[in-house]
């Protein structure tokens, strides 16, 4: 068993420093396990964040980088608050190594499984910058895996217990815009007993094979997530990834990667700028969340139902959010800054999903969003900031809607003193320790997640 020093270290890794004094990982130190290797720290994802790191070292983007930030700027409104303008550049910073991370992974010839779209790391003996964009979702484990549609593909998975809440592989048309050709759900998923499963992409029909994604002359990418509800006991699926036949030609060389990272970039002004950030979010009003709808693009799923907006509250105000899951298996209410980017999500309750949080007696979830800690278990902490975004997230939807009801959700905004009048009766509250065992399970739940089991 790892000492309480070497896993408090590793904490502080996981996030490049972020960890908050005083948060050790109590739950990997109680459970009497040792953390065994990540399923992904793998050759594969070390050599890619390696080459990654180096392609956005080694090359100039500003251009490219100036452009998404015009396009951000004007669907936030052009006149930046100050905590808006101090978000920016990291946000853009993140944007632009997320391009970089799409584009390594990038030559179907040559395919790997590779984990992006996550905070900053140092796990795996290299400090990896964040490369969060466009509504990161702290459950998910985001993998790619490039795909054409001439060739045959075989993906290996093996999985932990009962696996991932949710789970899903799109194979998409563009790594930005990410339009869905095909879809393979958790359901329909066949898992042997001993938690091995085959995955096989390819141009054919399936003719009786079982987990077969069949792809068109369109298919760029196989796009695979990972919902973990439960974060101290459910572990990412394995995964491999193996192409059928010889190839044609050499790898791809760096200028074609960096040639990629432009067109990513210049794609996501229009995909994450004008689209997720200004049509998707700024439009609503204020203090609001859109009805659950379905997209097939810009990074949601089609098995999905989801609900944009934005927040702006004062120090003593408070955002409600009522939530009906409409039988979905999968549900989570996360905060993000006011360019969509999760802040600190590892050291603070920034999210909640229906795993995690507290139901009402009749099966609803109700949230308290609110600068200050509202001592309610489903509070949800804006990490400091007044304003932000909201992408929530309804997956595993049923296909005959509940008496109950489908996917809904509501909003209003109260004094923080009148609080608890609008709250259900049976609201859970929280003390200060209880609280801090809260954050203290959600530090070690990450710690698993990167550290392994």
């Amino acid at each position: 068993m790892k000492s309480p020093q070497a896993l408090t270290a590793l904490a502080r890794q996981i996030r490049g420093g972020f960890l908050a004094p005083g948060l050790v990982l109590a739950g990997a130190l109680l459970s009497g396990h040792a953390l065994a290797a990540s399923v992904l720290d793998t050759s594969d994802q070390q050599t890619l964040d390696a080459k990654a790191i180096s392609i956005n070292a080694s090359n100039n983007f500003s251009a490219q980088r100036a452009g998404v930030g015009t396009a951000y700027v004007t669907a936030y409104g052009l006149i930046l608050s100050p905590q808006a303008a101090l978000r920016l550049n990291p946000a853009l910073n993140e944007l632009v190594f997320s391009a970089v991370q799409k584009a390594v992974n990038n030559d179907p010839l040559y395919p790997k499984v590779y984990w992006l779209n996550a905070p900053p790391h140092s796990g795996f003996g290299q400090q990896v910058p964040g490369g969060r964009y466009s509504f990161d979702n702290p459950d998910n484990i985001y993998r790619t895996i490039p795909i054409d549609g001439a060739s045959s593909y075989v993906i290996h998975g093996q999985r932990s217990g009962s696996g991932p809440t949710d789970v899903t592989f799109s194979l998409i048309n563009n790594p930005n815009s990410q339009q869905t050709i095909a879809v393979l759900t958790g359901n329909d998923l066949v898992v042997n007993a001993d938690g091995s499963y085959v995955v096989t992409v390819d141009n054919q029909p399936a003719n009786g094979r079982v987990n077969h994604i069949q792809s068109t002359d369109q298919a760029v990418q196989l796009f695979v997530r990972n919902n973990l509800g439960n974060w101290n006991t459910e572990t990412p699926d394995q995964l491999s990834v193996t192409r059928v036949g010889t190839p044609s030609r050499a790898p791809r060389s760096d200028a074609e990667i960096a040639d990629d990272v432009r067109t990513n970039l210049n794609e996501s002004a229009l995909d994450y700028g004008v689209g997720a950030l200004g049509i998707k979010t700024y439009i609503n009003p204020v203090n609001t969340l859109a009805q659950p709808s379905s997209s097939s693009t810009l990074g949601t799923l089609t098995t999905q139902a989801s609900s944009f907006g934005h927040f702006k509250l004062a120090n003593d105000e408070a955002l409600i959010a009522t939530v009906n899951t409409g039988g979905a298996g999968y549900f989570v209410f996360p905060v993000t800054d006011p360019w969509s980017v999760t802040v600190d999500p590892i050291n603070h309750q920034s999210s909640l999903n229906n795993k995690q949080a507290v139901p009402n007696a009749d099966g609803t979830f109700t949230f308290v969003l609110s600068l200050q800690d509202p001592g309610v278990y489903n509070w949800i902490d804006p990490v400091g900031l007044k304003e932000g975004t909201i992408m929530a997230r309804w997956q595993n939807i049923p296909a005959t809607t509940p008496a109950t009801g489908g996917p809904a959700i509501t909003t209003q905004v109260v004094k923080l003193a009148n609080l608890a009048a609008y709250l259900p009766p049976e609201t859970q509250f929280v003390n200060s320790s209880q609280r801090a065992q809260q954050l203290q399970n959600r530090v070690a739940g990450y710690a698993r997640r990167v550290a392994g089991q």
